[in-house]
């Protein structure tokens, strides 16, 4: 029998056992009621952080109209149970007015369920074994002692049978005792897997692992150029190696003498190969993100961002030979060399926009569709025996870690495990070479719309910003109506997420859809009465339609959308949505149901958020079209294309244009984490700040910078005045789990 694997948290003498819904303290059960238990849950789980009362209520009240006072007794409780005083909060602290946060040190630990060891997991116990064999009437002592007769049990009268039980219980005993690598009798202590935190800061992610296991690299957040660390894992200070404004995918080489990493900004784009303690870096793919180490270090895999190819490289840089793939439609978001069977493994997307695992020989032969998931799949590794494939598939705000058995190591799938879950991290993960070791990036975050107005303070000159939302909901996309008094955005994560109204001034959200679906991307039609959204709630992606005071959705859109689920509503009535690839746009009419594209050559590069002149005869877009990327207008009459803005890095995002039409408003910023699909194209920036681009080239003027450190998509008010974004709240470190797989 399979059981999930469900974590558990250690805190002072106290034990909080998710599987078992059960709280302990030196062993001994504490006796709580399952909503006190859920509400200790919510709070352990977010040990160190606020939890606002409506949050908790949410949480734990569901489906119930639950007083505060409800909440506050539950506290009440927990702390009785717990041993605090009224005098000294050692473990739930009270926050007035908002809410609680559980303040004492918590370690996390992870249980293996019998999917990954079912001799750990599933054990009978020895009492039932000697009923069964009484009951089977076969003399159990020639079951373990075969020099005993079987003509033994015909001489034992029954009157006789409480000396035989005495008997057999000391011979059992005895025999335990003499043969200790005989079968075991008594159910072993649970797999525990320890996750240690090994950096501190919240602001470190992305990390790798040396083959050792003796060192980790990671990303420092810093700004204006993120810094590549490297950290001695059993202490010693952290020792910076190399900066740019974008750092990540880093790789260790076989040897650990090396890094491969990937930086864009300052100069610096593509990827390259660095001394494991700094050095000159060496440039060996411009332009390229990803990239792999051959076992023996001599040659470099790099995946194409784009064209469905893998090229295979020396050290310095020269190509070998290429692979072209089948079946990859778009990107490949990882990919991995086995030490053990020689196989490339790597995350794609298929045609119809699944994520999936593909094995691969060297030479392009024998490639074989390994995992197809309908959720992300950002991170693939090896097994170090080349027996198995491990990967990270996120569902909601968290992902898990998945075991993919393989058959004698060919790469035909074989069976399938769940390792890890409940994990909130930022996708990426690391092996040891010995497969000990897996280390990742804890990474928790929410976000929460706040308001920014341009003017500012007539003294000071700084704008006024406020907050509109709260709680730890993530909240994305906001999209401010025609008439600027009300906004629509999305609630939920990837998987799960309905639309919402609200003023712009802020109130009480209002839902406006309730499928079991992901719904997000809501835009407004030109007279504000309806709303276009992306959802799949159809089974794929497809344009929808609802009119803005709530009713019945209705699909519009036949073709496929893009995963960016980027749509936009011109004045003409016609609803845009991006193809797969991000290419180009459809521009559909709602009413007829016809379609044409955007731009006539969809090829240039890729084309982002488009938005209308007032007048709707142009179109401005974000094109990273070799060599302009940067900030296009194109006449919708005759079609011509002019760059008004260059860009060399970071993201531009577009927000509208001015009420006469002669300038474009933007938000620029460095590109920061991966937020997934509810975040749009999928990144939050830092550094942002609000441009405005004269619409025929010319002088840019900054309207604004936004004061916080990570934030989403910008929505604007017709006047360009008033600014609506999420901004996030996060941390990230580094952990290490130790024998995360038991099997191995």
């Amino acid at each position: 029998m399979s059981r999930e694997v469900r974590p558990s948290y250690a805190f002072g003498p106290y034990r909080l056992d998710l599987s078992e819904h059960a709280l302990s303290r030196d062993g001994r059960p504490v006796a709580l009621t399952p909503k006190n238990f859920d509400v200790l849950r919510v709070l352990v789980q977010n040990a160190g952080h606020l939890v606002e009362k409506e949050e908790l209520l949410r949480e734990v009240w569901p489906q119930s109209f639950v007083e505060e006072g409800t909440l506050n007794r539950s506290v009440s409780v927990l702390r009785k149970a717990l041993g605090e005083s009224s005098a000294e909060w050692k473990y739930i602290e009270t926050v007035p007015k908002r809410g609680y946060r559980f303040v004492a040190p918590v370690t996390e630990c992870l249980h293996a369920g019998s999917t990954a060891n079912s001799r750990a997991s599933v054990v009978e116990p020895q009492s039932r074994a000697v009923v069964d064999v009484a009951a089977a009437e076969v003399n159990p002592l020639s079951l373990r002692f075969p020099w005993v007769p079987s003509s033994t049990r015909s001489v034992i009268p029954a009157r006789a049978a409480g000396i035989a039980g005495v008997l057999l219980a000391f011979g059992v005993l005895l025999y335990a005792l003499l043969e200790p690598n005989g079968p075991e009798t008594t159910t072993p202590a649970p797999i525990v897997q320890a996750h240690r935190q090994v950096t501190f800061r919240g602001k470190e992610g992305v990390p790798t692992i040396s083959p050792d296991g003796r060192r980790i690299a990671y990303v420092s957040g810093e700004t204006p150029e993120k810094k590549l660390m490297v950290q001695e894992l059993e202490g010693g200070q952290p020792l910076a190696v190399f900066a740019a404004p974008e750092v990540g995918h880093l790789r260790w080489s076989p040897d650990g003498s090396e890094l491969i990493v990937w930086a864009r900004g300052s100069g610096k784009n593509g990827l390259y190969i660095l001394p494991q303690l700094g050095g000159t870096p060496r440039r060996i793919a411009p332009g390229q993100y990803l990239a792999c180490w051959s076992p023996d270090g001599s040659t470099i895999a790099v995946a194409s961002y784009i064209s469905g190819k893998i090229w295979f490289l020396n050290r310095l840089g020269q190509e070998r030979r290429t692979v072209s793939l089948q079946g990859v439609h778009w990107s490949i978001w990882d990919i991995d060399w086995s030490p053990a069977s020689g196989l490339l493994t790597f995350v794609s997307n298929d045609f119809q926009g699944r994520y999936t695992i593909w094995t691969i020989r060297p030479d392009g032969s024998d490639q074989k569709r390994l995992v197809t998931e309908g959720t992300e799949i950002p991170s693939v590794r090896w097994a170090p025996r080349g027996n198995a494939v491990y990967y990270f598939r996120r569902l909601n705000q968290t992902v898990s870690l998945e075991k993919v058995l393989l058959e004698d190591g060919s790469g035909t799938r074989k069976a399938a495990t769940t390792l890890l879950t409940g994990l909130e991290t930022d996708g990426s993960f690391a092996l040891s070479a010995d497969g000990k070791q897996l280390v990742y990036a804890r990474a928790p975050y929410y976000s929460n719309l706040w308001m920014l107005e341009a003017g500012g303070h007539a003294e000071t000159g700084r704008a006024n910003t406020r907050q509109l939302t709260h709680g730890t909901s993530l909240i994305e996309r906001p999209r401010v109506s025609p008439d600027g008094t009300s906004m629509v955005f999305n609630i939920g994560h990837e998987g799960l997420a309905n639309l919402y109204t609200m003023p712009v001034s802020g109130g009480s959200p209002k839902q406006l859809t309730f499928p079991n679906s992901f719904s997000l991307g809501g835009v407004w039609s030109a007279d504000g009465k309806s709303i276009a959204f992306a959802s799949t709630l159809s089974g794929k992606p497809r344009v929808w339609t609802v009119d803005a005071g709530g009713g019945i959705p209705r699909a519009l859109s036949s073709s496929d959308l893009s995963d960016s689920f980027d749509l936009a509503w011109s004045p003409a009535q016609r609803i845009l949505y991006q193809q797969p690839g991000n290419r180009n746009y459809y521009e559909i009419d709602p009413e007829t149901r016809e379609e044409r594209l955007l731009v006539r050559n969809g090829s240039l590069g890729w084309i982002f958020s488009p938005v209308y002149s007032p007048d709707g005869r142009k179109v401005a877009v974000f094109w990273n079209r070799a060599p302009d990327r940067g900030i296009w207008v194109i006449d919708r009459e005759d079609g011509h294309e002019t760059v008004v803005y260059k860009t060399s890095a970071g993201s531009t995002t577009l927000l509208g244009w001015s009420a006469d039409g002669r300038s474009i408003f933007a938000v620029e910023g460095q590109n920061s984490a991966p937020r997934g699909l509810t975040a749009r194209l999928g990144e939050t920036v830092t550094e942002a700040k609000i441009l405005q681009v004269p619409s025929n080239g010319g002088e840019v003027k900054i309207v604004a910078d936004l004061p916080f450190a990570e934030v989403g998509s910008v929505s604007m008010t017709p006047d360009g005045r008033t600014f609506v974004f999420p901004v996030y709240s996060s941390r990230s470190d580094v952990w290490v789990v130790n024998d995360f797989d038991i099997s191995q």
